[in-house]
């Protein structure tokens, strides 16, 4: 069995309620194993600056919903070109662009 200090326990153990992890099916003796671990895996990484700042982070339900959103509106890396634009600006246009004389 670990043994935390009682300023680690009480600060995660703040965290944990403040996220209410105990809706996610969280216990508090398994969040202190990992706690970034496992506010990673919710979407609720910035929980501690949330509190920081004085306001409540997101219930795991909302962070859930934000996960989501920001995967079904992520934008995709652009292609990028096989050859390099200041390459291609000194290429000859191809054969079938060029017009007959």
């Amino acid at each position: 069995m670990q043994t935390y200090h009682d300023d680690v326990i009480d600060f995660w153990a703040n965290i944990f309620r403040a996220c209410r992890l105990s809706t996610a099916g969280l216990d508090l003796e398994t969040f202190l194993e990992a706690p970034s671990q496992h506010l990673d895996r919710l979407g609720l990484s910035d929980a501690v600056e949330m509190l920081a700042n004085g306001h409540l982070p997101l219930l795991p339900e909302q962070a859930a919903v934000r996960r989501e959103i920001d995967a079904r509106f992520r934008q995709p890396a652009a292609p990028q070109p096989a050859v390099p634009a200041t390459v291609r600006a000194f290429l000859p246009p191809p054969a079938f662009l060029a017009t007959a004389s």
